[in-house]
């Protein structure tokens, strides 16, 4: 469609209005204000965290938090007991939810019946090293190998110390160190995954194959693969897949993968269709959860999501249609969108998000103030969602979606400059 003259002059004072706008925003004394507000916004939501963390790990004198009534490390507790079971040739009390809560009450601490087997078998070959550890001990080795395991896949993937140590700081990671929680392995798979596989496709691919122990973590993944049009990456990938569910079958049974499509997934899913506004939903991230918040039935609900997705393995594909020189906002990028994807997501897994808005950041050399509000909330959002969902909506997906938007103009940006730049090389040629 050809524009009238009008419409080119209406246009090219919108453009020069917004380019006002963003080089107003840019002015020494905003951003120095900005930067100010970044620093107040990083210590608030540090205090936060370990005012949080510290409530949680205030126990009684029976091992159990005065917050919330259970086990401090409840999510590390599964992971080490349903190794610990498993090990011991009892695997079918992964799926009793009444035997492997009275095992974890038996052997750990009361749990006031809010726990059960909640991965797929693969998972139970990471926590098999930690099974026969005091849990204690095993949570803080966790802590120690999945942040290291992040730490050196980011600065393999050309991340800069300084960004390791903010990462580390973030709520983000400090809710992952508190709970036990495997976003920071999570992270490092796809991230690393995604990086690589643009110079070394069977690394990446192998890398991203061993996100079965989490699958919706990896659902875009193929979507990058095939939009790049690499196919080793992608082959690779299913190979892994196949390797690692052989090797949990030799490990433990297929026993462990019936009791995981008859009992654990279907009681998974149940959990996330409950009744609005249920315990495990209290922490939920999805646009699923969302529009179950505003009286959404659930085919309803599930039509939203479903078109939400839509649109982000539509913006995936562009973002990786083309090479870049920014592989690290892209992967990080893909992380963030990979929320908009999957109705089964929970604040322990926005690890990409602060990633991101420090990427966003560093990238300007915190001169860019859109791109520092960007990061403020990107950096606070994991320690402050719980209680925005409960206390007014889950609205998580809108500031999911703010950060890709970011980090998807970045890019495009950077696209853009190279390909002037081109144009300008074909020009003098």
């Amino acid at each position: 469609m050809n524009l009238s003259q009008r419409d080119r002059v209406n246009v090219a004072a919108i453009e020069r209005y917004v380019g006002e706008a963003l080089r107003e925003l840019c002015h020494p004394w905003t951003v120095s204000l900005a930067r100010a507000a970044l620093f107040i916004v990083v210590l608030l939501s540090l205090l936060l965290c370990i005012a949080l963390l510290g409530l949680v790990w205030s126990v009684n004198e029976t091992g159990v938090s005065k917050f919330h009534g259970k086990a401090p490390s409840w999510d590390f507790t599964n992971l080490w007991m349903g190794a610990r079971l498993a090990l011991s040739g009892l695997i079918a009390v992964l799926f009793d939810v009444e035997a492997y809560r009275a095992a974890i009450d038996r052997d750990v601490v009361k749990f006031l019946a809010v726990s059960e087997w909640s991965y797929p078998p693969p998972m139970l070959l990471v926590g098999a090293p930690f099974a026969y550890l005091p849990l204690n001990v095993a949570h803080v080795l966790w802590t120690i190998v999945t942040l290291a395991l992040f730490m050196g896949v980011f600065r393999a993937a050309g991340g800069s110390v300084a960004l390791c140590a903010l990462m580390v700081m973030s709520p983000a990671a400090m809710f992952n160190m508190g709970f036990g929680q495997n976003g920071a392995l999570t992270a490092a798979l796809l991230i690393g995954g995604l990086v690589a596989s643009d110079r070394r496709a069977l690394l990446g691919g192998a890398l991203i194959g061993l996100l079965i122990i989490k699958p919706h973590a990896a659902l875009l993944a193929p979507v990058c693969f095939l939009a790049a049009r690499n196919y080793t990456a992608f082959f690779a990938a299913a190979l892994s897949v196949c390797l690692i569910v052989l090797v949990s079958i030799a490990a433990f049974g297929m026993e462990a993968w019936v009791g995981f499509f008859k009992i654990t997934s279907p009681l998974m899913v149940s959990y996330l269709e409950e009744a609005y506004l249920s315990l495990y939903q209290q922490s939920g991230v999805s646009v699923f959860l969302f529009a179950r918040s505003l009286g959404a039935d659930l085919p309803t609900a599930y039509a939203v999501q479903a078109v939400i997705a839509i649109a982000a393995i539509a913006v995936t594909w562009l973002m990786w249609r083309r090479p870049t020189h920014e592989p690290l906002l892209r992967a990080a990028a893909t992380g963030v969108l990979t929320l908009l994807v999957t109705p089964y997501g929970y604040t322990y897994e926005l690890f990409c998000l602060p990633l991101a808005g420090l990427l966003l950041a560093m990238r300007t050399q915190w001169r860019s103030v859109p791109a520092m509000l960007v990061l403020m909330l990107s950096w606070a959002w994991p320690s402050i969602c719980s209680i925005v969902t409960v206390n007014f909506l889950p609205i998580t997906p809108f500031v999911v979606a703010l950060v890709a938007w970011a980090c998807w103009r970045a890019l495009q940006e950077n696209e853009d400059r190279e390909n002037e730049d081109r144009e300008r090389d074909k020009t003098k040629a």
